[in-house]
């Protein structure tokens, strides 16, 4: 696994995993599936597929040297400064917790990962490096696990994936590796290849960079950057820059940033339609309280009566509890009025200086973690944005437009906070001259000016040097994927995760690619998510077979 200290618990998971020993069918050939992913999707796939009563060939094709982290976790991608943005408490569990994956390591392993065992709790928000190691130490115990259980799997890191093809007799991969170029047909495919990041041009010509990796940004070192974006990706590409031209001293809450030499030129702009920093992380229960009305049963009953007026007739539904929950955030925000909510939401914050606020906010939502309460609002809206989940599929495309403009930066407001540490960090950062947060509105421009860049937005002109992409995971259609027949062939179905082949083509394509996802279910990323989608490719596998023979 790469780092001393680092081993599996060899003790019983957590839930059910693989049940009773598979059962050969007879002298039938083992069902095979191919994983084209091996991050945390594809490894809580794979989990779930343990749970089949037959034995599978199961083959994880991941293009980096690393399988198990994924992008986001990722050594090479990232800087030990940046934070994930989830609770240890909220991480779906593999074979064990992260908990128990820490408290397993030894303290060389810990003082690796910038940890201490005082540090390590359910409300912890630890590096993604950490999170990285824990899925591949996970990944780890799970082949070896389903090889005791009688499954075949194959871990094959530094194999790209060049195309999926449908046929007459299975999907057939093809791929490059270091050892030379291989095709292999297979049963079922489940595409599980994650976040994609890639420099693009603007309309205008002007470039602008991807935030990722972290190391490719040292090309920007003595440079002032412009940053689009003020949530956590941008967050993230801020302190990778920082720590290119500097090091944060931290003594609990007080925090501040120290410059090396070369960072005499370095300036940061974040730029973001409101011009303000994510809130800071707030404390809610697990599982999260039901609200009132608002739920599964009444928003099944609303969509039943047809798609005329959903949206307005589910939200009303949810206006009316919000009210009764917390009165004073209903007379702020007039939620049962529509038009114009996200306004009224972020009213508030936006009167005010944005680094004040952000100092602010931080302060209370540590108060409110300590005594461990919230606003009443606050986890309303969080449940409700899952209830959400439901009823995009059936709303208009003027009703999506809507919830678009109005729902979706309050819900993006809700679930992406971000922890204390990362928000004290770039207040430290604005404290010492380096970093400013401009308001662009939603109308801006950007243009090539000499050899930077020009942006005007609603708060005047700024030029940078270069602009930096960091407004989150960009929606795509299967071409996107970059497997040239299957998307030709191919056709993504997102009520069912499949991807529908020409009839006579045999086998099952699961795609839980986020960019596919994204355009039908904005609410798709996370690693909670990641497990949802991860078990649910597993399902219709088992399915399928279960059907096949039965």
């Amino acid at each position: 696994m790469g780092k001393a200290g680092m081993r599996a618990r060899q003790g019983e998971p957590v839930g059910h995993v693989g049940g009773a020993p598979p059962v050969r069918r007879g002298n039938a050939p083992l069902a095979t599936v191919a994983l084209i992913g091996g991050g945390p999707t594809a490894i809580y796939a794979l989990r779930h597929l343990l749970d089949a009563p037959f034995p599978l060939d199961i083959h994880v094709f991941e293009r980096d040297r690393e399988v198990g982290p994924g992008m986001p976790y990722r050594e090479e991608i990232n800087t030990s400064e940046m934070l994930s943005n989830i609770g240890s408490r909220e991480i779906p569990p593999v074979l064990q917790t992260l908990v128990e994956f820490l408290s397993d390591c030894d303290t060389q392993t810990l003082s690796e990962f910038g940890l201490s065992e005082e540090e390590i709790g359910p409300e912890t928000f630890f590096p993604r490096l950490v999170l990285g190691r824990y899925f591949t130490a996970q990944l780890a115990a799970l082949v070896a696990r389903a090889r005791r259980l009688g499954h075949r799997v194959e871990v094959r890191s530094r194999y790209t994936v060049r195309d999926i093809v449908p046929g007459p007799e299975g999907t057939e991969v093809s791929w490059q590796s270091p050892s030379g170029d291989g095709t292999a047909r297979y049963d079922h495919v489940v595409v599980a290849t994650g976040h994609q990041w890639a420099d693009r041009v603007h309309s205008s010509g002007v470039t602008l960079h991807a935030p990722w990796p972290a190391k490719a940004l040292r090309r920007f070192i003595g440079c002032k950057v412009g940053i689009l974006g003020s949530s956590l990706t941008a967050i993230d590409t801020v302190l990778a820059l920082a720590v290119f031209h500097g090091t944060f001293v931290e003594d609990g809450e007080d925090v501040r940033w120290d410059p090396a030499p070369s960072a005499e030129a370095f300036r940061a702009v974040m730029m973001s339609r409101r011009g303000l920093l994510p809130d800071a992380d707030w404390y809610y229960e697990l599982p999260l309280p039901g609200l009132p009305s608002f739920d599964e049963d009444a928003v099944s009953r609303e969509i039943a009566r047809g798609p005329k007026n959903l949206l307005a007739r589910c939200h009303r539904i949810l206006a009316s509890d919000i009210a009764a929950l917390d009165p004073d955030y209903a007379q702020r925000t007039s939620p049962e009025k529509l038009d114009g909510f996200a306004d009224r939401h972020f009213a508030e914050r936006m009167k005010g200086d944005p680094w004040e606020v952000a100092r602010s906010l931080v302060e209370i939502a540590s108060v409110q973690r300590e005594a461990r309460t919230a606003d009443p609002w606050r986890p309303a809206l969080l449940k409700a944005h899952e209830i959400y989940e439901r009823i995009i599929p059936h709303l208009s495309a003027q009703e999506r437009e809507i919830f678009s403009r109005e729902l979706k930066p309050v819900f993006a407001d809700i679930y992406a906070s971000v922890p204390h540490r990362s928000i004290r960090r770039m207040l430290a950062l604005h404290e010492a001259g380096v970093l400013e947060l401009t308001r662009l509105g939603s109308d801006y421009t950007i243009n090539p000016r000499g050899a930077g860049v020009l942006v005007e937005g609603a708060s005047g002109a700024l030029f940078v040097d270069a602009l930096i992409d960091a407004r989150g995971q960009r929606a795509a259609d299967l071409s996107g994927l970059k497997f040239p027949t299957l998307a030709a062939m191919g056709e993504f179905d997102p009520s069912t995760l499949s991807i529908r082949v020409p009839e006579g083509c045999r086998g099952t394509i699961t795609c839980v690619a986020i960019p596919v996802l994204l355009p039908s279910n904005p609410f798709v990323q996370g690693l909670e998510r990641a497990r949802d989608l991860g078990r649910l490719a597993a399902e219709r596998i088992i399915g399928e077979e279960r059907d096949a023979v039965s």
